[in-house]
């Protein structure tokens, strides 16, 4: 599959890239899940979404999807520590919790309510990534005000033969090593997909062994660093898909089940006063089924899905918690004009969802039920052209009910030129700590409110006649009411809860992206996002860079080597930084950092292909999260293959 025409950013030679050589075969078009209903070719979406494939993850010297998607537009992101710690992402200024993440179909955003964590996620079992931009709520529900974040695994489903091998091995600085196999096929309708993956390293301190200093808004001086110790990461994933598909009917089982261990440090005890870890055990598993298809009148499709979470702390305040999730939901897709050059269909679809979440810092189990009904309404004509409408009312057994409605369109006004825009409403339930509190010091606050946006963008997609070239600009806007936040209830206790804040947050950028095939053996991609996020009393929301921006350039030499460079820059940014010895926050100045990441490949023979990631090749000290350490110059190498 190729690359998507709006995954990346302006170049500054654009002017030149117009009169690059004329495409010799016809892109094929890309298929978009996450923003209609309906599958729909990219070319006609109205919503601002980048798709990569495994040839971009290999282009963009990923392994891990974290990697993949710091090279997306508008993606801040967060990590606390190396690599299997904490790592959250910042869509479109939205917290790390306001983004909906679905895999294989499974909306996986924890039960607690805090934002998924991608720290240990590889992309070994990853066939493709979407990254849909702005308030998706009215189809996705709570979560969404961000975007969505659709993650689709290997099945087997598109194998042209009924066995085939899958492999990745590799090793790497900090004693890295990884592995990953996935036997897969299709027969006559039946596919299957066995895979197993795993991960470890000796890693970096989680806590930053370089000295930094920084200067506080409030003009005090804050030192971090002097760290010692390594904090290790263990992950192993197993996952089996059986399903068939016959074109208008088909079924699918999924299960899946992941364990990892992950050392951290804790701010409360220090670096080496305990082996801080936590242990994480994730079990899914989905029935899946459809009948009829987009060419008929009537298409249903159904699902039941659970994911039962086991989670155990061992530190200063060690904690644990079992979460189960189970969801069901029908759709109806209406495909009443299915002919000619405009199509319409209108989907309905139906959602029931419980949530139960038990903890040591609770008496009783914690449990949410969450029902809601949803519709959507699509027009799509032969020239490009597009509009829908959806809506969502959502019935929560805790929080207050609410109602979610989106609206966009796009319109080709000459071959070379789509003008899109969209306009929508989004929620952000409590999280369950946030609604029930805690322990004795976070204290539990039920008349807490759903946080609320209204937002939208427009934008200009500009293509070259040979769709070899493409430009998005996009202009963004965002407001958020009954922001949640936290505040201290007691001084000596230091005893806080969390709060609904008055006022708005207004939150406002720009998207650039570009991407673009130079020549038949040379691609690129650019973008750089702008943005302000503030909150009613006019500061600058943390971990929100002001500007970022990414590019890279992959080169085939030869039929069978080829090499890539990219590049990554962060802006200043404001952190929050907790002082353990005066219990005290304060907001912390963090500098800009640029990161080159080079990476080669060799094909040894037609399925075997050597590779190495070069990474932070100017070995950058620099610390993403105020007091947390990064990567300096490292190095990964690998082997893969497919029999």
């Amino acid at each position: 599959m190729k690359k998507n025409l709006i995954t990346t950013a302006l170049l500054a030679t654009l002017p030149s890239l117009a009169i690059a050589e004329q495409a010799t075969t016809t892109l094929q078009p890309i298929t978009v899940y996450s923003a209609y209903a309906a599958p729909v070719n990219q070319a006609q979406a109205a919503s601002s979404v980048t798709v990569l494939t495994e040839q971009d993850f290999a282009n963009r010297d990923a392994t891990y999807v974290s990697d993949a998607l710091k090279t997306v537009p508008s993606m801040a992101w967060s990590a606390s520590g190396g690599r299997g710690t904490l790592s959250n992402f910042y869509l479109r200024g939205a917290d790390d919790n306001h983004t909906a993440v679905i895999i294989d179909g499974v909306k996986v955003n924890p039960v607690t309510g805090y934002g998924f964590d991608f720290g240990g996620l590889s992309l070994s079992n990853i066939d493709r990534i979407e990254v849909l931009r702005g308030e998706q709520s009215a189809l996705w529900g709570s979560d969404a005000m961000g975007g969505v974040i659709y993650i689709t695994t290997k099945s087997g489903l598109y194998k042209n033969k009924p066995f085939n091998v899958d492999f990745d091995f590799g090793t790497g600085s900090h004693g890295t090593v990884s592995g990953s196999a996935t036997l897969s096929g299709y027969n006559n309708g039946f596919y299957y997909a066995l895979h197993g993956d795993s991960q470890r390293t000796r890693g970096i301190s989680a806590y930053s062994r370089d000295t930094f200093r920084y200067t506080a808004e409030n003009g005090s001086s804050i030192t971090t660093g002097g760290a010692k110790e390594r904090d290790k990461f263990h992950r192993d994933n197993a996952s089996l898909r059986l399903g068939y598909d016959a074109e208008d009917k088909g079924v699918e089982v999924l299960a899946a089940h992941s364990s990892q261990n992950v050392r951290f440090d804790n701010s409360y005890a220090g670096e080496t006063a305990f082996d801080d870890y936590t242990r994480t055990r994730d079990t899914t598993l989905k029935l899946s089924g459809y009948l009829g298809n987009d060419q008929q009148l009537f298409k249903q499709q159904a699902s039941v899905s659970h994911i039962k979470t086991d989670s155990d702390t061992f530190s200063a305040w060690a904690s644990r918690y079992d979460a189960k999730k189970l969801n069901a939901n029908y759709q109806l897709d209406i495909n009443f004009d299915r002919e000619g050059a405009v199509k319409q269909a209108v989907s309905m679809l139906a959602e029931y969802q419980q949530a139960k979440y038990d903890s040591s810092s609770y008496s009783t189990e914690k449990s949410l039920i969450e029902k809601s009904i949803a519709t959507e309404y699509r027009l799509f004509s032969e020239q490009d052209h597009s509009l829908s409408i959806s809506g969502r009312f959502n019935d929560s057994s805790e929080y207050k009910n609410a109602f979610t409605g989106r609206i966009a369109g796009a319109y080709r006004l000459s071959p070379n030129i789509k003008a899109h825009a969209s306009l929508g409403t989004a929620i952000q339930n409590p999280t369950i700590t946030e609604y029930y509190g805690w322990n004795s010091r976070y204290l539990a606050n039920p008349e807490l409110k759903p946080e609320r946006s209204r937002g939208g963008d427009i934008g200009f997609l500009l293509e070259s006649s040979d769709k070899r070239h493409s430009v998005d600009v996009t202009y963004f806007a965002r407001n958020v009411d009954h922001l949640i936040s936290s505040e201290v209830v007691d001084l000596i206790t230091y005893t806080s809860r969390a709060v609904n804040v008055d006022g708005t947050s207004k939150i406002r950028g720009v998207e650039i992206a570009y991407n673009g095939k130079l020549t038949d053996v040379l691609n690129a991609y650019a973008n750089y996002t702008y943005l302000r996020a503030k909150d009613s009393k006019q500061m600058e929301l943390v971990r929100r860079p002001k500007h970022t921006a990414n590019a890279g350039l992959a080169y085939q030499i030869t039929q069978q080597f080829s090499t890539n460079v990219n590049v990554s820059y962060v802006g200043k940014r404001i952190d929050s930084y907790y002082d353990e010895n005066t219990y005290t926050s304060s907001r912390v100045k963090m500098p800009s950092y640029t990161l080159v990441n080079l990476g080669a490949d060799y094909q040894l023979s037609k399925n075997l292909t050597v590779y190495t990631h070069l990474n932070n090749l100017f070995n950058k000290k620099y610390e993403h999260t105020v007091g947390y350490g990064q990567d300096g110059r490292n190095i990964y190498v690998g082997l893969k293959g497919s029999f």
